[in-house]
């Protein structure tokens, strides 16, 4: 950690004060709420511009009912913004996808550590992968990504940046499904004019596809609710309507200058005309036209998205030890995400290399797309 002074204020109520302005500049004060402000919301969206780590986000704002939040300043500016639960000799921050810097994880593990003397391990969900080598025993583990497209400035631009098959594909995939379909229309809805029924009938037309590839549908109906609901105040709803019936779309929902696409689905009969593809590139252009900086395409390795100008943002599970002694003493934990670490490493490289190498490479890839077809065989939708 720098030798910059810190100023530590004790657990305090869930009012934010206004900054010491006869406070040095250099200064970092720390302060911990017992319960979580929810002025706090606005400085959580303007420190990590995204939804994951957003009071906005229902899973985010129902957890942080009974948490604690940390907050690291300088200058009244925040620096880290972290809501965490305690849980017997655990403390689990949940805010996720955020870039946090490593002088920041050292500076709250500095605290919790000194201000909660049980707490044995800090963990982190879903952080940035840059965190350097902290001084404390630490494993990360249970790697995602988040898949983000930087904006140009005018949708010619984001179009023109494309590969010149990708843009070849667009034209003539609209060309023929405006073709072979003529009642076929895209429209966009903003904020109060996305229309719930809209909203299900993309949702409904996701939790299909899923279905067919018999994988547990991650949509549960408080989510639906939340979505609808958001998308009266953040939503942008691109749609694929024929005879005014939902058969593709993109809904993201706005927060500052990043959009998050949160569900794409389409209906499988347009698969040849990559219409899930087609509604995300539509809603490009529009977040484009809205002065999106970023557009967020969340986690899912698919390649439109990566043809869409994505670049993957990997994220990571992050565990702080006390001691030496208590990372030995949680050594099942440790040997455990280690072991499923490696073995989602290895199936990950046999799908990469199969479509480049030689016969080990393709014969290992089969392996693993046999091995996933079987148990999803097992698995039984619900209805």
């Amino acid at each position: 950690m720098s030798n910059e002074s810190v100023t530590i204020e004790a657990s305090r109520p869930a009012v934010l004060q206004p900054p010491n302005r006869a406070a040095p500049e250099c200064e970092v004060s720390i302060a911990c709420y017992d319960s979580v402000p929810p002025s706090l919301g606005a400085e959580l969206d303007a420190l990590y511009h995204h939804i994951a780590s957003s009071l906005s986000h229902h899973a985010v704002a129902r957890r942080a009912r009974h948490a604690h939040a940390y907050v690291a300043r300088r200058g009244g500016h925040p620096l880290a913004i972290f809501l965490f639960e305690l849980d017997k000799r655990t403390l689990m921050v949940f805010n996720e996808m955020m870039q946090v810097a490593p002088e920041e994880i050292e500076r709250f593990a500095t605290y919790i550590f000194n201000r909660f003397p049980s707490v044995a391990r800090i963990s982190f969900s879903k952080i940035g992968k840059n965190i350097g080598r902290p001084a404390r025993p630490w494993q990360q583990y249970g790697a995602s990504e988040d898949i983000v497209v930087t904006l140009p400035a005018t949708p010619d631009a984001y179009l023109s940046s494309l590969g010149s098959k990708t843009r070849y594909n667009i034209k003539h995939q609209m060309k023929g499904i405006a073709a072979d379909f003529p009642g076929f229309s895209f429209r966009t809805y903003e904020k109060d004019a996305i229309a719930a029924e809209h909203v299900l009938g993309l949702i409904d037309l996701k939790k299909s596809s899923i279905d067919e590839k018999r994988i547990k549908f991650g949509i549960t109906p408080d989510d639906t609710s939340w979505m609808i609901d958001l998308a009266r105040t953040n939503g942008l709803l691109v749609v694929g309507l024929l005879d005014s019936k939902v058969c593709g779309g993109s809904l993201s929902f706005s927060l500052g200058e990043h959009y998050f696409a949160y569900v794409n689905g389409y209906d499988t009969r347009f698969a040849k005309y990559s219409l899930g593809m087609l509604c995300c590139y539509l809603a490009m252009k529009e977040t484009i036209q809205r002065g999106a900086k970023e557009a967020h395409l969340l986690w899912g390795r698919n390649p439109y998205k990566f043809k869409l100008l994505g670049v993957q943002r990997d994220v990571a599970n992050l565990d702080l030890y006390r001691s030496r002694t208590r990372y030995y003493l949680h050594l099942h934990r440790v040997l455990r995400n280690a072991w499923r670490d490696a073995v989602a490493r290895q199936k990950q490289a046999l799908l990469d290399n199969a479509p480049h190498g030689g016969f080990p490479q393709t014969l290992g890839g089969r392996i693993v797309r046999t091995v996933r077809s079987a148990k999803r065989s097992i698995f039984r939708p619900k209805n």
